[in-house]
């Protein structure tokens, strides 16, 4: 699992966020971030966006784990429901995901995120799971 977690670490949008790989295996993930300021709306909370993309990223690591070298996976559909507001203040967002079911093609993942003892948003993933050669890639540097 160390080289699940370098990887975790190179991967530019976890950096950019601070994304944090917690306990995963098989079938469950933890990704947490510490928000700040500059990742709240209007309104002074987090913006949902980067709530999805850290929701997201953790019903990634639940699938990715268990690709094999020919493989790879993108998303096809999310949807995800914003229950409460999560603020600088309150500390680390903690995102939850367990694999639902993982066939040879489709993979769904539901995610729960929390701030302290708040369930702050739950949401359904879907990827699709693709032979290397149709899987679509971009160029380095792109």
């Amino acid at each position: 699992m160390a080289d699940a977690n370098n990887s975790f670490a190179s991967i530019p949008v976890n950096q950019f966020f601070n994304f944090s790989l917690g306990a995963h295996d098989e079938k469950t993930a933890r990704v947490s971030f510490r928000p700040e300021r500059a990742h709240t709306q209007e309104y002074g909370v987090v913006h949902g966006g980067i709530l999805s993309a850290l929701a997201d990223t953790a019903a990634v690591y639940t699938v990715h784990p268990t690709l094999g070298k020919e493989q790879r996976m993108t998303s096809i559909e999310f949807k995800i429901n914003f229950l409460s507001g999560a603020t600088p203040e309150r500390g680390d967002v903690v995102a939850n995901a367990r694999l639902v079911r993982r066939g040879k093609t489709v993979a769904v993942v539901h995610v729960d995120l929390h701030q302290q003892d708040v369930l702050v948003a739950t949401g359904l993933f879907t990827y699709i799971i693709l032979s290397a050669g149709t899987a679509t890639s971009v160029p380095s540097g792109s």
